[in-house]
């Protein structure tokens, strides 16, 4: 196995009282990578996190971490896990919740801790008891215990959950400095996907316990391009027809509506030539799809939602 592969996920299905939470689930992140981890609640994303972490036990398959077993001496050590929230001592100190994590993994540099709260913003507050700080400040510092240690990879369960705004924004911040830095790799769960798509290099989306679709950055940015929305009170089959003999292509149906995605080679006086053609278009417009707007677009085709899937014509 390469030594750029951080993570191989190999054939994971997990089974619990008689129900597939996770279904012949495959994946590779690379070294560098910040791969998010897109589902809605109950698709799966904690269960696969934990089985990756090693906190819980798949039915089948395989994980290696740096080409090693998971469960090895050497894989746990080059991994830093957040899931859910992070386990501090709420009546004791940031930094003796870090000292705490230094002697149970045997790390005798005792200036780590130090150096560790000031990459998360924390030093200044270092003596402060816990129960004191803002649920910022917690995912702060449970990010500084994944630190401890040096980790090449870090899984990140909603790592934003519950934050304001300022918040949002310096957790961003900071995963970005870790990756870029460091070299830290990344495995984020969120179901902010807004926020999600301004940190990932590449993506996974879980649907009810199944991997649905990979993309890169690229090709997420390719999947959520801009696109024509036609809404109409005529024969769809009629419209769709005069559409590509002008040339249109890549056209889809959202019930009646009509879905334009490749703008390209839409010539510039289609609206015109559509009503002089005297088609009733009652609406015309771009519109921007999100990383929301795809997700859902994506698992209600998976659902088979006949009235508010995307097909293709």
């Amino acid at each position: 196995m390469g030594q750029d592969i951080i993570l191989k996920v190999l054939n994971v299905t997990k089974e619990y009282k008689g129900q597939t939470v996770l279904n012949d689930i495959s994946l590779t992140i690379h070294r560098g990578e910040i791969f998010g981890l897109i589902g809605e609640n109950g698709a799966g994303k904690t269960t696969l996190m934990k089985i990756i972490a090693g906190s819980s036990r798949a039915t089948e398959g395989k994980i290696a971490i740096l080409g090693e077993n998971q469960n090895t001496q050497n894989s746990r050590k080059e991994m830093g896990v957040i899931i859910e929230h992070p386990a501090c001592y709420g009546d004791m100190s940031a930094i003796d919740n870090l000292e705490i994590i230094r002697l149970a993994k045997k790390i005798p540099d005792k200036s780590l801790v130090r150096e560790t709260l000031k990459i998360v913003g924390l030093d200044d507050v270092r003596s402060k008891k816990v129960n004191k700080f803002s649920l910022g400040m917690r995912q702060r510092l449970g990010l500084a215990m994944a630190l401890i240690g040096s980790p090449q990879f870090l899984i990140l369960d909603e790592p934003i959950n519950g934050l304001d705004p300022n918040g949002i924004i310096d957790m961003r911040n900071l995963i970005k400095k870790l990756n870029q830095d460091r070299g830290i790799t990344f495995l984020i769960s969120s179901h902010i996907l807004t926020e999600l798509h301004l940190v990932a290099t590449r993506y996974g989306i879980l649907h009810e316990g199944s991997l649905i679709a990979l993309h890169s950055a690229q090709e997420m940015e390719h999947q959520c391009r801009p696109s024509i929305k036609i809404k109409h009170d005529e024969n769809v089959e009629d419209v769709v027809s005069f559409l590509r003999d002008k040339g249109v292509t890549q056209i889809s149906l959202e019930g009646n509506d009509i879905i334009i995605r490749d703008t390209a080679n839409v010539p510039k006086e289609l609206l015109s030539m559509l009503v002089k053609t005297n088609y009733r278009i009652t609406e015309y417009f771009y519109q921007q799809e999100t990383l929301e707007d795809y997700f859902v677009r994506l698992t209600r085709t998976s659902l088979g939602d006949q009235n508010v899937q995307s097909r293709a014509v």
